[in-house]
């Protein structure tokens, strides 16, 4: 069954979103890394594939980051709107079903960002398979997630709520959301289908060959406005975090 392209089916992508705290969270730290395996290349560019890369927009971020630090900036997704509206960037861009793996040599690659995309795959252990393979031995690898334990979710759970970012309909955000029904009407699913806590991320990363080096926490947007402070301050500690963001290093 091929993917949902999601930008087109609900109408996304019609304009560049702002960054997310997680971008910005995963933008500084792989642009440290990107400028620091620079260092050693005596002006040969390092390699950075960004993985389901929307319209381009995070990859210009990063190469804001890093200046004039010489890169080949390459980016893959499904949407064909998505890449569309990347093609104004002077970036390499290719189309791809991640099911079927990334359109890349082997080892040609010294890091890739994942953004948001794992929970979308029905093998999240393809995705990090396929990563390893394009990446060369020491290469990095970042990232970022929905954390099923983040720390309202553990509330919902033992209200008996299903937790948030979790779906089990297709058609309805609303399914088993009891008392937040009402803070759901008008939103559909987004394909998550394959939700981790830290551990999780953290063994399946090992698994297929990664060791994960750097783990941070980063914030929800859609955190009542009320709630933010609170956000803000748990974030810090990364297994009660909205969002994952888990750096690590091929073997």
């Amino acid at each position: 069954m091929p993917p949902i392209d999601y930008y087109s089916t609900q109408g996304w992508g019609a304009e560049t979103m702002p960054l997310r705290h997680r971008q910005i969270v995963a933008g500084r730290l792989l642009a440290t890394t990107v400028t620091e395996l620079a260092g050693g290349r005596g002006g040969d560019p390092v390699e950075v594939l960004d993985v389901g890369c929307g319209d381009g927009s995070f990859l210009a971020h990063l190469a804001g980051l890093v200046g004039d630090v010489p890169v080949r900036w390459v980016g893959i997704d499904y949407s064909p709107d998505q890449l569309a509206a990347a093609s104004r960037l002077p970036y390499e861009f290719h189309r791809c079903d991640l099911d079927q793996g990334i359109p890349l040599p082997d080892a040609s690659l010294d890091v890739v960002h994942a953004a948001e995309v794992i929970e979308h795959l029905y093998d999240p252990d393809r995705l990090l398979e396929e990563c390893a393979r394009v990446l060369r031995p020491g290469g990095h690898l970042l990232v970022t997630t929905p954390n099923l334990q983040a720390w309202y979710n553990r509330l919902l759970f033992l209200a008996g709520v299903q937790p948030i970012f979790y779906e089990t309909s297709s058609r309805s955000t609303e399914v088993g959301a009891g008392p937040l029904r009402r803070l759901k009407k008008g939103t559909l699913p987004v394909g998550h289908l394959r939700l981790f806590n830290r551990t999780a991320l953290v063994d399946l990363m090992r698994r297929e060959g990664f060791e994960p080096t750097i783990v941070r926490g980063a914030r929800f947007h859609e955190i009542p406005a009320a709630l933010t402070w609170l956000e803000a301050l748990i974030c810090h500690r990364s297994s009660l975090a909205s969002i994952l963001v888990i750096q690590a290093v091929r073997h």
